[in-house]
């Protein structure tokens, strides 16, 4: 009668919102001492992960992943060549994550004599200690699944488990519709518009940008405009708290089940 919901024991009320529409964008800020633009963006998906990317001023980019450690953007870009995204791994645009690959995948971007971006960046990254058979892109993973999780073993199978679930698992990641028609729309990706995760040719899109954004080739977003936001219903707020509800019933139910012997779990009638 009320048009009210119990949530959490607490009778509340949901109103549409207004929020920033899922997708990238990108904005600079003024060096002071040069008066040269550095370039930041956000890769925001409806449900999952934040990536923001920013431009120091010793000319390398970082990442910070899900809003905790920042990391050199190469360390990333190396690790995705040890996963596999939606997308046909024959068109993916990182196959090795080699520092020949990647600067010849920027090098039409990255063309400036005084500030190579990509280069600095290499530089600003650990040295690699290869084990036996180790991939230099096995390496990068590991060492990027030690950033964002200090405490676990920083195993191979866990880093790839890790990385995989935050960016291509689309029950945690989810750009929903309109994310991925904004980011093809400002990346030029191409990426179909079923695929709702993020993809590596994706993330190489949002580089290059920002490497145009810094030589002054291409200007920021206006972050503001109302294009760049949308309404969230009420139904969606809704199918939110009823999808964590559910999650975490999910949880429970598998942690009852590991604990208990198989032969005397029995069906209820």
């Amino acid at each position: 009668e009320k048009g009210t919901f119990i949530i959490n024991g607490t009778e509340r009320v949901d109103v549409s919102q207004l929020i920033r529409s899922p997708g990238v964008y990108f904005d600079a800020v003024e060096e002071r001492t040069t008066g040269r633009a550095l370039s930041t963006s956000k890769l925001i998906p409806d449900r999952g992960a934040w990536m923001e990317f920013e431009t120091r001023k010793s000319d390398y980019l970082t990442i910070k992943f899900n809003r905790k450690r920042t990391i050199p953007v190469t360390i990333l870009l190396r690790a995705l060549a040890a996963v596999k995204d939606q997308m046909d791994e024959a068109f993916s645009p990182i196959q090795t994550g080699s520092d020949e690959e990647l600067l010849a995948i920027f090098a039409e971007v990255d063309n400036n004599p005084d500030r190579r971006y990509i280069e600095t960046t290499i530089k600003n990254e650990p040295k690699w200690e290869l084990k036996k058979d180790q991939t230099l892109a096995q390496a990068a993973l590991i060492e990027f699944y030690r950033r964002m999780r200090p405490g676990d073993p920083p195993t191979f199978d866990n880093a790839r488990e890790f990385l995989v679930s935050q960016l291509f698992d689309q029950r945690r990641y989810d750009l929903e519709r309109v994310g991925r028609y904004k980011l093809n729309q400002r990346l030029n990706s191409g990426v179909p518009q079923e695929v709702r995760t993020v993809t590596k040719k994706d993330i190489v899109k949002l580089v290059e940008r920002m490497i145009m954004i810094n030589n002054g080739q291409v200007g920021k977003d206006d972050i503001d405009h109302l294009g760049n936001r949308r309404v969230k219903t009420v139904g969606e707020l809704i199918q939110n708290k009823l999808r964590v509800g559910l999650r975490r019933t999910e949880r429970v139910v598998r942690e009852r089940m590991s604990i208990r012997e198989s032969d005397n779990v029995t069906p209820v009638a």
